[in-house]
């Protein structure tokens, strides 16, 4: 008798792949006993491990590799490259910090959302024609502002929280990779 393991691919009541494992499918997940178990190589095993579940398909009665394996495999790596560009461009929008000049005073402002939508507000009083007193700038400096003053922050601030044209960048990049190792070798870095 041989001690030599063996490996199953297993196919569960439904005719659907399930795995490759060293032991044979019993019962599957619906509570069938009427499961195939087909016995495969080692190196089937071994690249189940490495590559995950797509790698093989059940096609025809055998396990044959995925044909379509490298195409969702980048399909996936270019997946996660965009929800990383999307990520560090959200955190570079927001987390800048900038130092203008506002009535001769140094002051420095910061481009996160609560920024935002404090200059919205301060905008709607200024357009009244009234000034917005009391804005305390992230240095500590208080400002009575006025719609210039408005303006120059605004505009200052959309050129220090701008990322559109690096994230398109970066999104040009990824979608003219055309393998998984060239999508791996963007290296997505919104610090100037």
């Amino acid at each position: 008798m041989s001690n030599e393991k063996k490996y199953y691919a297993q196919i569960n009541s439904k005719n659907i792949f399930v795995e490759i494992d060293i032991a044979p499918l019993q019962e599957d997940e619906y509570g069938s006993r009427n499961v195939q178990n087909i016995e495969v190589e080692k190196n089937y095993y071994d690249n189940w491990l490495n590559y995950g579940r797509n790698y093989y398909i059940y096609s025809n009665g055998e396990i044959v590799l995925n044909p379509n394996y490298d195409t969702e495999q980048l399909i996936k790596a270019k997946e996660n490259k965009y929800a990383e560009n999307n990520l560090k461009a959200k955190s570079a929008r927001y987390n800048q910090e900038f130092t203008i000049t506002v009535q001769n005073k140094e002051c420095v402002f910061d481009t996160n959302e609560e920024t935002q939508r404090d200059l919205l507000t301060a905008f709607d009083v200024c357009s009244t024609g009234t000034t917005y007193d009391g804005w305390v700038t992230n240095n500590g400096v208080e400002l009575n502002l006025t719609m210039e003053d408005v303006v120059l922050i605004f505009q200052t601030f959309k050129e220090k929280s701008s990322v559109y044209q690096l994230w398109k960048t970066f999104k040009t990049a990824i979608d003219n990779a055309n393998t998984i190792k060239q999508v791996e070798a963007i290296v997505i870095n919104y610090e100037v």
